[in-house]
């Protein structure tokens, strides 16, 4: 998993661990919710993918919830922002058994505010995770 793909094919993967999401390793205007969609954050190249020593890469996961009802959407999407159970985005992630054995660690290091988002005739309350990886 040493490329940038490998690394947003795992964090779909490990995204998918979660109870009740879905996870895509791309951006994708397609969205079956509860859904998570892997999307590449700015990088400094000197900095990221391996090294000596290893360096982190960037990614974020968005989440996405169906907005029929705010406050039922709210509170949907809250369940995946906890810090710790069953839904929660953040445990799954750092879980470093969803990940594969080269890498070195994985850290949630921002949780966004949610925000609401539209594609063709669906509308969607969402949250950004940004989450380093290090290979």
């Amino acid at each position: 998993m040493s490329d940038l793909n490998g690394a947003c094919i795992a964090l779909a993967d490990a995204a998918a661990t979660v109870d009740g999401l879905r996870a895509k390793a791309y951006v994708d205007d397609k969205i079956n919710p509860p859904e998570a969609q892997v999307f590449n954050r700015a990088f400094d190249p000197r900095m990221t993918l391996g090294g000596s020593p290893k360096r982190p890469v960037g990614l974020g996961l968005r989440v996405f919830v169906k907005r029929l009802d705010l406050k039922a959407a709210q509170i949907k999407l809250r369940g995946f922002m906890e810090q710790t159970g069953s839904t929660s985005v953040l445990a799954a992630l750092e879980d470093d058994t969803n990940w594969p054995a080269d890498t070195d660690y994985v850290e949630v290091v921002g949780i966004g505010a949610p925000f609401e988002t539209s594609t063709g005739d669906a509308t969607y309350l969402a949250v950004d995770f940004d989450v380093d990886v290090v290979l």
